[in-house]
């Protein structure tokens, strides 16, 4: 089930029913949520649903562990390792087996035949593995208490609307919400609840399935003779657009369902493609990962405590594994190892007396965002493209090319301009009524006006959404 689905509307109607009736009672609200979270995740494969328990089971009873003081840390390292050790069976063995198996003559069996359909990786588990995860440690460095209710802590872990591709939650982010005294009982805000599900919905139904129907051709063709010649570079800086708007409606829809519940959520992505340097994109796309990799992966390594080489080693490495946790391919190890490069790279840049000198040019901070963008796109490359070779040629396809294939097949789509174009113009006057408008228009027509644009976002959402059904969310596969 998927937030875009029909059914999933359906299913929202009968778990918000369900959680008013029992407004006056906070067991019951804590016990619909968690069975609807449960049912949300298992209707697609429901022997998961016990993967998921073991998760909860083994993260509260660790914690619960910890805060008891026997040994704290080999008991923090075993709930690490169980959570890690299940993720890495799960996603890991392909690429390994396949590996090692391709190296032994006379085997056949590849990691292609998992990928077509011998091995599937739970929907999600990266995702609640780095929640429990954060929970345990944060018990561990005594930033947040241990929780006593098991069923609370599983509705942390699991609550459907961040089930499957975040925000990756921090236990002081939404644990707090869950206790009795601060449950809420009723719809937060109701006006930015519509407007951030209208947002999202349309950014996923109209631009980011619209945009994968114009480039997914030359994606699947990549390698082979029917696109040679042909440019890469739109295709896959469409595809940037397509990742953004995709995971970043993901998350607008997940905060949007949250403040239904009365649970305020943290920004997952801030215009992440403004972004002067890839240092500063890295702080506005997929900010919670962001945050957990440099709280509990690069300064537990060091951080930049330790000289230039070591926090050059800490920095790199932290984007390797960042890279790798996006899914079992080599391709994503070198997806993150290139942004760890960049990194790097804008490190020594940055310090250099020439960057200083051009720091205060505007016509330098707009080539900054399009080299950062571009850069970051270049490496999409290995992120969208499965197979290493095709992933190469794709590369080099931004180089190399026919003058007249540069704008050819999706690429000159006039309806995926078109929308994309309209997205800016719409973009421009929310940024024009937040800041010269607000305040100068009377209260009710803004929130009149604002009601208005949130049902015109679900109305088009629906109306300009390709044909056909739905596809999942690309973030659903980490």
């Amino acid at each position: 089930m998927t937030f875009t689905e029909p059914s999933f509307f359906l299913f929202l109607a009968i778990v918000y029913s369900l959680w008013s009736i029992n407004r006056h009672f906070p067991a019951g609200r804590i016990f619909v949520l968690l069975v609807a979270s449960f049912v949300f995740y298992g209707d697609t494969q429901w022997p998961l649903v016990f993967l998921l328990a073991a998760y909860c089971g083994a993260d509260w009873a660790v914690g619960r562990w910890i805060e008891d003081g026997t040994r704290p840390r080999r008991v923090l390292a075993i709930g690490v390792f169980f959570n890690l050790g299940i993720l890495a069976f799960w996603k890991y063995t392909p690429i390994l087996a396949g590996t090692f198996l391709a190296s032994q003559p006379g085997q056949h069996w590849s990691i292609a035949a998992l990928r077509a359909g011998e091995w599937i990786v739970p929907f999600g588990i990266s995702f609640y593995s780095f929640s429990g995860i954060a929970y345990m440690v944060d018990v561990y460095r005594g930033a947040t208490r241990a929780e006593r209710n098991p069923f609370r802590l599983a509705l942390h872990l699991s609550f459907f609307p961040h089930l499957m591709a975040g925000p990756i939650l921090r236990p002081a982010e939404f644990l707090p919400q869950l206790q009795a005294v601060t449950l809420p009982a009723r719809t937060a805000a109701p006006l930015p609840a519509l407007l951030l599900l209208g947002r999202g919905m349309f950014k996923k139904m109209v631009l980011a399935d619209r945009i994968a129907l114009a480039i997914d051709p030359f994606f699947a063709a990549v390698a082979t003779p029917t696109t040679e010649g042909v440019w890469a570079l739109p295709y896959v800086c469409l595809y940037s657009l397509q990742i953004y708007f995709d995971f970043s409606g993901y998350t607008d829809i997940a905060r949007g369902l949250a403040l239904l519940f009365g649970f305020r959520w943290p920004e997952n992505f801030a215009r992440p493609y403004l972004a002067g340097s890839v240092s500063e994109f890295w702080r506005r796309w997929h900010i919670t990962l962001s945050l957990f990799l440099r709280d509990y992966l690069y300064i537990p390594l060091g951080g930049n405590r330790r000289g230039r080489l070591r926090t050059a080693f800490n920095l790199f490495l932290t984007m390797l594994l960042g890279g790798l946790w996006h899914g079992g391919s080599w391709n994503f190890a070198l997806w993150g190892g290139l942004h760890g490069v960049l990194l790097l790279a804008h490190r020594a840049w940055s310090s250099s007396a020439l960057a200083e000198r051009l720091a205060p040019a505007r016509w330098w901070a707009v080539l900054s965002v399009a080299l950062t963008f571009l850069s970051v796109s270049w490496c999409f490359c290995f992120f969208r493209v499965a197979d290493f070779a095709a992933a190469v040629r794709c590369a080099g396809k931004w180089f190399v090319f026919d003058g007249d294939k540069m704008l050819v097949g999706g690429a000159r789509n006039p309806s995926v301009w078109l929308l994309l174009a309209a997205y800016g113009v719409a973009s421009l006057r929310d940024w024009a009524w937040q800041g010269w408008l607000r305040g100068r228009v009377p209260r009710p027509f803004a929130r009149g006006f604002a009601w208005g644009t949130a049902l015109a976002l679900l109305v088009l959402a629906l109306l300009l959404a390709p044909t056909g059904a739905p596809p999942p969310f690309i973030y659903f596969q980490f």
